[in-house]
């Protein structure tokens, strides 16, 4: 699970990079070209926290969300070739994009973040109707050859991303069915993907009027941060890091509450299991079944499925234990075919 974050040179995205991973990546090197950075992070999580506290385990194992860090993004990205075609190649690789924004007045100009969207967006837009042309080429060539139902289909798809794309407006939003999608799975469509929009903005300033302008041009609320001021308290000590989070008010990090927004990006929840061994989250896709989401613990676990004893969070934490919550009815035996909520507290059942 990878997410790429792209921006614009002086737009602060390895600044945001080295505050989500605690690394050390050289800020504001351009002469980098297609350098990229690469670092994993545990998903900030106060459910596993308590569970911990609850069973005092020898290992606590938290989720994990990777960051990389692409470089080499400028205008004309999509038709410059050489570094604009390896930046694009190791865009294509990410499962969703973070677009960091500048929302501060720097040597480079004065912030303009709704018209910096507006030249990546259309680079990335180049960049996919590029791709889906060609195929389109290639399978109307096909079709003169011979009449095969699943090139017709595939070619109605890629017409209508067509139409899309000229009208400027991004893959994802079309509403495609899983089949419709699943042809498409190998383009790895940049405007399919799933978008966070990021406004990098300066210390105390009032950032909801660009904001606000950019939630009107895109329809999505940005995430709104300071990067320098995250990066810091991201190389503070846990203790110092506190003392200055109550200093400010403020209950956590802005970076805590966007790597958890990056995970529900790409359409991801958390099961939980627990014991003295240990307490750990793992991750699975929205909409996945009991028996699957047991091998993503072992596949030992998939192959001799029973049945999931599952209680949720929120009711395990209310009774107090797992023993008072059987005894309070919330203690639960799914089948196979049970589907996984976030939250869900599980012990799988199961044939050696």
């Amino acid at each position: 699970m990878q997410l790429g974050i792209i921006g614009l040179p002086q737009s602060g995205k390895t600044t945001i990079f080295n505050a989500l991973t605690r690394s050390t990546a050289k800020v504001g090197d351009y002469s980098a070209g297609t350098a990229v950075h690469i670092g994993t992070v545990s998903v900030p999580d106060p459910r596993l926290d308590a569970l911990t506290r609850m069973y005092n385990p020898r290992k606590k194992v938290p989720a994990q969300v990777t960051y990389v860090d692409v470089g080499g993004m400028a205008k004309g990205v999509s038709t410059s070739g050489g570094l604009g075609a390896e930046f694009l190649t190791q865009l294509h690789k990410v499962d969703a994009i973070i677009l960091v924004l500048r929302g501060f007045d720097s040597a480079a100009g004065p912030a303009e973040p709704a018209g910096d969207y507006r030249d990546i967006f259309t680079e990335l837009v180049l960049s996919d109707m590029a791709m889906i042309e060609k195929r389109i080429e290639r399978v109307k060539t096909d079709l003169r050859k011979v009449k095969r139902p699943e090139l017709e289909k595939e070619l109605h798809v890629l017409e209508k991303c067509q139409q899309q794309l000229e009208a400027e407006r991004p893959v994802r939003t079309m509403g495609l069915h899983s089949d419709e999608s699943k042809l498409l799975r190998s383009f790895q469509l940049l405007t399919e993907k799933p978008l966070m929009l990021v406004l990098n903005h300066a210390e105390s300033a009032d950032c909801k009027p660009r904001a606000a302008e950019l939630e009107k041009l895109t329809g999505g609320e940005p995430f709104a941060l300071c990067g320098p001021i995250e990066m810091d308290i991201a190389q503070m000590a846990d203790d110092e890091a506190k003392s200055f989070l109550e200093e400010l008010k403020i209950d956590e990090p802005a970076l805590n509450r966007m790597i958890r927004e990056s995970y529900r990006l790409l359409g991801r929840i958390c099961f939980f299991t627990v014991g003295e061994d240990e307490c750990r989250a793992w991750t699975i896709s929205d909409g996945t079944k009991a028996q699957q989401a047991a091998g993503t613990i072992h596949s030992d676990l998939e192959r001799g499925f029973i049945r999931a004893e599952t209680v949720h969070y929120d009711h395990l934490m209310a009774a107090g234990s797992f023993a008072k919550a059987r005894e309070q009815g919330h203690v639960r035996l799914e089948g196979k075919e049970y589907l996984v909520r976030d939250g869900d507290v599980i012990n799988v059942k199961f044939n050696v």
